[in-house]
């Protein structure tokens, strides 16, 4: 019986990590540091059985993952400078990319619940630094600030707010491609394609959110200077 515990405990830690009992591929931009704590987050490190409090300069590999709850934010800064932004109630695990993905490989965040922000260093990159599978979509953001809504209803906001990102259905099966340039969303439904994109909208809810990451990238990351 205790045998058979510690087997169902093992493997549900490895489902909520997304990884497969096996040595997982590091992408070079790993390890991605906590940078930025406001408020009490926690992260699952690979190989442990429960979360846990998470400081600045800890580090996130293939396999980990960080949440925040209420009222609490947190930022990760990849090796070559990347951002990765959580807003409050937002859980996320940085899990490895397809075999045979060339190099270098991006770091890929699978977005569970909550708002995403991801901010690349201007320049010119061979494919995306990072790529976000958030429900049904997998997006590779290019250049520039992306940002990452999951709605109840199983569909994921999209949007970039400047530079540029690609959205991909994240099933393997998915043939449809849709470029999304600066200023644009595209609303992704659970399933199938998406309908035409659209202007960049933003809710008073998400004023104080999007303000935040605004001035960040305006300063590191080549977006525009923040309405004042």
């Amino acid at each position: 019986m205790m045998v058979r515990r510690w087997m169902a405990a093992t493997l549900l830690v490895l489902a909520l990590a997304g990884e497969t009992p096996r040595v997982a591929a590091q992408p070079s931009e790993l390890p991605a540091m906590v940078v930025t704590l406001i408020g009490k987050a926690e992260w699952f490190k690979r190989g442990d059985s429960k979360w846990n409090t998470v400081d600045l300069h800890n580090e996130l590999r293939v396999g980990d993952g960080i949440r925040t709850g209420p009222n609490v934010r947190a930022a990760l800064r990849t090796v070559g400078g990347n951002a990765i932004r959580l807003a409050a109630l937002t859980q996320a695990f940085i899990v490895a990319p397809p075999a045979g993905t060339p190099e270098p490989a991006p770091v890929r965040v699978r977005l569970d619940r909550g708002w995403l922000w991801v901010a690349v260093i201007p320049g010119t990159h061979a494919q995306a630094p990072i790529e976000v599978i958030a429900g049904p979509a997998r997006v590779g953001v290019r250049d520039g600030g992306a940002s990452f809504r999951l709605n109840r209803d199983g569909s994921v906001l999209v949007r970039t707010h400047h530079g540029l990102a690609v959205v991909h259905g994240s099933d393997p099966a998915a043939t449809w491609e849709r470029s999304l340039p600066e200023q644009q969303e595209v609303l992704v439904p659970p399933s199938g394609p998406p309908a035409a994109n659209r202007p960049i909208t933003r809710e008073l809810a998400e004023n104080n959110w999007a303000l935040w990451n605004e001035e960040q990238d305006y300063v590191g990351y080549g977006g525009k200077e923040p309405p004042r």
